[in-house]
């Protein structure tokens, strides 16, 4: 079986769609990320550093995304 051959057309469409893919991901993580801290305002010291864990791996998330959103862009526009 041999797999057909990705056109430009086919390769510009997939890497929209993948821009798109993660742009909804860090919209829902920054949603994730608000929620949280709304929550931090009225938890107790002693769970806050819980918190501030997942607020810190939502941040790290975000920041691999926008740095993959960047990566596929610059390669949209070379390519």
């Amino acid at each position: 079986m041999s797999q057909p051959t990705a056109t430009p057309t086919d390769v510009a469409a997939s890497a929209a769609k993948d821009r798109h893919t993660l742009s909804e991901t860090a919209c829902d993580l920054i949603v994730i990320e608000h929620r949280l801290r709304d929550v931090r305002r009225w938890t107790p010291e002693s769970a806050r550093a819980h918190l501030d864990a997942a607020l810190s791996s939502v941040a790290t998330a975000l920041d691999a995304l926008h740095a993959e959103y960047a990566t596929r862009t610059t390669e949209q526009e070379q390519g």
